[in-house]
């Protein structure tokens, strides 16, 4: 039998260890998985300073701050995964990666668990085929960071089952963050499938010369309340990444909105990737 308060989390970069520890602390029994055993610990020790740092705010207490964190039991075989009702895989947004993570999931988890992916590109129905009884599997994308953004979008794929669907909202609920339900496979499902078109429409009003980049951010900042503008942002997230997203989204829809624009490639050739290296739209 499955415990519905027992999750299971595969991957612990920055998005699988929050979830976790967001998961820990409404009170789930969780099992954070990875290959490296220093991951796992950069991730707790990550995750433990977000959680203190609210207890020195007042905005979470003590006790209850270390109960969650004792709540996180590291591993790094998925055979330990035995008995959750939720699996969520958080590796790398890599497709062969995650169908060789999905195979050796489907080989431990309980056949009554659910099983996510938090993919925010590559949708589930790319894995149902290493899945076994995929009905139960979907996407159950988090934003970043998990441990401070509300919304969780849970999609619907062909395969899945309105048990997986119901469960996966529920979960949701029950650790603290606001589900929506995508009915159908999208690229970019809802959030980023606006983001990113409005990121290409701020770069090609650039390149065609119609606004500067610095004017282009004040107007999206001041007119929409962005807190950052679109090539700020862009700056934040990686030009490598946003090119990466972008490029799969056109890959996956063939619509030409979504094919990367000269302005974005030239930084990227050049190595100017945003804050990570100094230099890209607004960094220099």
């Amino acid at each position: 039998m499955v415990d519905a308060r027992r999750l299971s989390v595969v991957g612990a970069g920055a998005m699988g260890g929050q979830i976790a520890y967001q998961a820990a602390l409404h009170g789930f029994d969780v099992h954070l998985v990875s290959r490296r055993q220093e991951r796992l610990e950069s991730a707790r020790e990550e995750s433990s300073r977000l959680l203190r740092r609210r207890v020195e705010k007042g905005k979470l207490d003590g006790d209850e701050c270390e109960a969650a964190i004792e709540r996180v039991r590291l591993s790094t075989e998925l055979a330990e995964m035995a008995g959750a009702g939720v699996v969520i895989e958080s590796v790398a947004e890599d497709r062969d990666t995650k169908r060789e993570i999905f195979e050796r999931i489907s080989q431990h988890a309980d056949e009554d668990a659910i099983i996510g992916t938090n993919s925010s590109t590559l949708p589930s129905s790319m894995f149902e085929d290493v899945v076994a009884n995929p009905s139960r599997l979907l996407n159950v994308h988090f934003f970043n960071p998990p441990l401070m953004m509300a919304l969780v979008e849970v999609v619907r794929g062909a395969h899945t089952s309105e048990d997986a669907v119901t469960r996966a909202m529920a979960f949701a609920r029950e650790i603290g963050k606001t589900p929506v339900l995508v009915e159908k496979e999208a690229f970019g499902f809802i959030a980023n499938r606006i983001l990113f078109i409005a990121l290409q429409e701020a770069m090609k009003l650039a390149q065609d010369g119609y606004v500067s980049i610095e004017e282009c951010d004040i107007a999206v900042h001041n007119a929409l309340g962005w807190p950052l503008g679109p090539f700020e942002l862009s700056d934040l997230v990686g030009l490598d990444v946003v090119e990466a997203i972008l490029t799969e989204g056109y890959k996956q829809t063939g619509d030409e909105r979504w094919k990367p624009l000269p302005i974005l490639q030239e930084h990227v050739a050049k190595g100017e990737l945003g804050r990570k290296t100094g230099s890209g739209f607004r960094q220099s």
